[in-house]
């Protein structure tokens, strides 16, 4: 079968051969004795709750296992508003929320729905390798602008400015980042977002581990960003979020 030159140039997520690699060294050390705890992927070692298991269960038996709305069930989309309301006092409205199947899918979509052909997108180099691919089947380029320990490994507001171009469609960014654990301060966020926004780009922010910061420098949604001025910046900015 013949495969498309844009699957071609999908380069390979080396983390699952490493986790594959300690999942076979696992079950030697397992064999031994030696259990082995994983840090490698993303994944527990636990099922869901029990409380989990037995609402899916009772919705399976009342019927409720067709097609549900394209943008996610209502109920769902109503709690999640409720989350940021009592998480981050952030009053987001549900019709701005949209549940996919996972953030990967909502990343995906993100840049289908806003880059071109030719468009360029910002982003920190290291930063989760998927992120880029994303980019580029979209028909864009990721330009990966190296971020050291200076700048917690995440782009400031100057790097930002000096590798914007004609062809800059937005930045890409994730906090706390995967895979540095790092965040990006609050003000220098909203830097970073007021000059996307003047620049009429589009600000992408990855927030899937936003439930482990605990201090309030750091701890925060970009949605709740504020300008200079008071201008609410979260109302340009996407946020990726499970």
């Amino acid at each position: 079968m013949k495969i498309s030159r844009r699957a071609q140039r999908v380069e390979p997520f080396y983390v699952m051969e490493l986790a594959k690699a300690a999942a076979a060294q696992a079950a030697h050390a397992g064999a031994n004795d030696r259990p082995m705890l994983y840090l490698n992927i993303g994944e527990p070692d636990f099922t869901a709750p029990p409380l989990v298991q037995e609402a899916a269960q009772r919705a399976i038996q009342a019927g409720h296992s067709q097609y549900t709305q394209a943008t996610g069930l209502p109920a769902l989309r109503e709690a999640i508003s409720g989350w940021y309301a009592s998480r981050f006092r952030l009053n987001i409205d549900p019709q701005r929320i949209i549940v996919t199947a996972g953030a990967s899918a909502a990343l995906q979509l993100a840049c289908l729905t806003l880059i071109d052909a030719g468009d360029e997108v910002l982003m920190p180099d290291p930063s989760y390798p998927c992120n880029r691919q994303f980019v580029q089947a979209a028909e864009g380029r990721a330009v990966l602008i190296p971020s050291g320990p200076e700048n917690r490994f995440q782009l400031s507001a100057a790097q930002v400015k000096s590798s914007w171009v004609d062809a800059t469609r937005g930045v890409l960014l994730a906090s706390p980042s995967n895979p540095t654990g790092t965040s990006i301060a609050r003000d220098e966020l909203a830097r970073i977002a007021q000059w996307v926004r003047n620049k009429g780009g589009v600000t992408m922010v990855d927030e899937i581990y936003l439930g482990l910061s605990f201090d309030d420098a750091y701890g925060h949604s970009a949605l709740g960003l504020r300008g200079d001025d008071g201008t609410d910046l979260g109302e340009d900015i996407i946020s990726i979020n499970s």
